[in-house]
């Protein structure tokens, strides 16, 4: 069995190894004067207020996480056999 050489070539990479910028383009960063800590957000009420609502519903769900793993480690946790059999009978449904 041989395996022949194939030349492929990718025309995007040839094009830009194949252009060189020239000294203006290579040092235009270079000559820009930026002051440290010039940026600044400020974030609107609404948003604010979302943040909060967020940060809340994180600490509800993270809460709720506690209390059922507390009680399938200490043996507690209840499970409806009919509530497993309807999400077993709505997930074969769709």
């Amino acid at each position: 069995m041989s395996i022949d050489r194939v030349n492929i070539s990718n025309v995007g990479v040839d094009r830009v190894q194949g252009t060189q910028p020239n000294d203006s383009t290579r040092h235009s960063g270079m000559n820009r004067n930026v002051t440290a800590g010039s940026d600044s957000v400020e974030l609107s009420s609404k948003a604010k207020e979302l943040d909060r609502l967020a940060n809340a519903i994180d600490e509800s769900r993270a809460e709720r996480f506690d209390k059922v793993r507390e009680a399938l480690e200490s043996g507690t946790y209840q499970v409806s056999a009919r509530d497993i059999a309807q999400k077993l009978i709505d997930a074969n449904e769709k």
